[in-house]
């Protein structure tokens, strides 16, 4: 069989396969081949390493100590939906006093919140671009929470906005900061007060999409970026005070989420709109209309786990265990492992000639359309 005949039948197999079982299968062998080369030239140090593992795995989750919930009250911040909208009605059920802010309090999910859970929960309008919003907020769980003050706050409020670097204008990437960044510094400075007094949990809701970056979504990379940069600071400047911080790194979960919902689809759209009517006649002839509309062509919710139960348990840990950890980063996928997991796990470890490729390749290796006519 000829070297081309070879390339072709890869060629065609590929196309049958999903890239995330290609990528599934590429991770497998190589971890096999890893561990054989490491049995074959040192199996004590292998068993060593796989001893250590699996006591270090037994002892943690043996040994945790969960504090009792009692009376702690909690801040969750974006909860018309999503993730927001599961944490706050969890932690309701399981006795936290809950104070569930929302961007607007007349929303479905408001709503839900209000009729479906107990007197413990309030909901709040927060928006957390808005310094007047989070005053107010802060200054009713203040007067609400007498002597017993705030326990921890969970800055879950994020958007998500789509385009390469080039194409997204600067107040779409300003929103995106200002939303999933300078909104949680904006809480967080102004609950921390409150949370130093009853040495408690700071929890930030980030992504996997912190731990690495793709084609596509710059805006959301950076911002989760930061976040995750912001927090290991202020778990430094907190650890004097006895204060727990957290950063929490959900996988694939979209479908156990509403980001994939049409009015949140909508949104995006128009966003795009935008880009394409902004951009110059030079940029839309490099890349043509295709390019700046494919993150429609694909369901995200394909091969995500449904449930948000795994992150909601990651919740609590950081709220409640006496050593809360520094990071919980938490696989989704329906699949038997989660690739964007992997990735955000291994990122730093393969030199960039490696990971450019894998990433490239996992994200669609979209080109624009001057470079695929010339080629």
């Amino acid at each position: 069989m000829t070297l081309y005949a070879i390339d072709r039948y890869l060629h065609v197999l590929s196309l049958k396969m999903s890239e995330e079982l290609i990528l599934e299968w590429t991770i497998f062998i190589g971890i096999y081949v890893f561990l054989l080369v490491l049995f074959f030239f040192n199996i004590y140090l292998c068993l060593s390493f796989l001893i250590l593992y699996v006591m270090l795995r037994i002892i943690q989750s043996r040994y945790k100590k969960l504090l009792p919930v009692k009376s702690k009250a909690v801040l969750v911040t974006g909860c018309d939906r999503g993730f927001g909208h599961h944490f706050a009605r969890h932690l309701d059920d399981v006795g936290f006093t809950v104070y569930a802010g929302v961007l607007h309090k007349d929303s479905a999910g408001a709503k839900k919140l209000k009729s479906h859970s107990s007197k413990r929960l309030h909901v709040l309008q927060l928006d957390v671009t808005c310094d007047s919003d989070i005053k107010e907020a802060v200054a009713f769980i203040t007067a609400h929470s007498k002597n017993k003050g705030l326990w921890g706050v969970v800055n879950n409020a994020g958007v998500n906005v789509v385009g390469d670097m080039e194409t997204t204008p600067i107040d779409q990437i300003n929103r995106c900061l200002s939303i999933n960044l300078f909104g949680m510094i904006r809480v967080t400075q102004q609950v921390l007060p409150m949370i130093r007094k009853s040495q408690g949990r700071i929890v930030n809701i980030s992504s996997v999409m912190g731990r690495y970056s793709a084609q596509g979504d710059s805006a959301y990379h950076m911002s989760k970026s930061a976040l995750e940069s912001v927090s290991d600071s202020l778990r430094l400047e907190m650890r004097p005070c006895g204060v727990g911080v957290s950063i929490i790194e959900p996988g694939k979960f979209d479908a156990a989420t509403t980001c994939n919902d049409p009015e949140i689809v909508k949104i995006r759209q128009n966003e795009v709109d935008i880009q394409w009517e902004r951009a110059t006649e030079e940029v839309k002839s490099f890349y043509g209309k295709d390019y700046f509309y494919r993150f429609f062509l694909k369901d995200n919710r394909e091969n995500s786990a449904e449930s948000p139960d795994k992150v909601i348990e990651a919740v609590v840990d950081a709220l409640l265990n006496e050593a809360p950890r520094a990071r919980y980063l938490v696989p989704g996928s329906s699949r038997l492992i989660d690739i964007h997991a992997i990735f955000a796990r291994l990122n730093g470890y393969f030199p960039e000639i490696i990971s450019d490729v894998v990433y490239t390749w996992f994200t669609g290796a979209h080109k624009p359309a001057k470079i695929l006519k010339n080629h």
